[in-house]
């Protein structure tokens, strides 16, 4: 007998380490349950019941989205007004938040105009719902438009005379078409050549047209 038991249960070295890791594994997976909390059952008091999905009569619809609903937390009865000038305490009776007042006021303050009911849905703080709600009681006055007042030039008088070699930029400019880059490229093609002796001098400056010499021509003393 005593053979027998020392035949069957007695292991080497090897055999040891492999039965001890294989009582640690089996320890593991026993107590590993443990770790993880059991799953919490609603409570029947509040009435909560989970019901079966019933995957074949399942009907996706897409949510409907009313931008026009009235919020009830604003029941403030409403009047025509203009967010131009309307004053903080007007705003509050229609029945928007002291911050949103605040945001409308400070807009005001910076420049800021209503030039359609619309712009209130870009107002910081108004929902799209308030600004549904409010819209069809805003009345805007027409802005008046600027004016740009288009300067009228008075045509300019042809002077009888104009010494050529003694003349200056704005003198240059009293004729007619007479730019101001022409004028000094006249001049200093004039003093490069050290002073005109001939219209033909005169007509090759650089840029000068022919109407504008045959208009220049007759008043230009040398």
């Amino acid at each position: 007998m005593k053979k027998i038991l020392r035949d069957y249960f007695s292991f080497n070295s090897r055999e040891r380490v492999s039965i001890l890791f294989l009582c640690c594994l089996i320890a593991f997976f026993w107590i590993l349950p443990y770790w993880y909390p059991t799953p919490q059952k609603l409570p029947e008091s509040l009435g909560w019941k989970v019901q079966p999905v019933d995957s074949e009569n399942i009907v996706t619809k897409a949510p409907t989205i009313h931008t026009d609903s009235f919020h009830p937390a604003f029941p403030a009865p409403l009047f025509v007004f203009n967010p131009n000038d309307l004053p903080a305490d007007g705003w509050k009776k229609l029945g928007l938040r002291d911050k949103t007042v605040q945001t409308i006021l400070h807009y005001r303050e910076k420049g800021g105009r209503f030039r359609e009911p619309a712009d209130l849905k870009k107002i910081w703080g108004i929902s799209i719902a308030e600004a549904n709600r409010l819209i069809p009681f805003v009345r805007i006055p027409e802005l008046g438009k600027p004016v740009f007042k288009t300067p009228i030039e008075r045509p300019k008088s042809i002077p009888t005379s104009i010494l050529i070699n003694q003349a200056t930029v704005a003198e240059l400019l009293l004729i007619p078409g007479f730019s101001r880059p022409l004028a000094a490229r006249m001049i200093r093609y004039r003093d490069k050549l050290g002073g005109f002796t001939n219209l033909e001098q005169i007509r090759k400056t650089y840029g000068l047209s022919d109407s504008l010499y045959q208009l220049m021509a007759p008043i230009v003393v040398l």
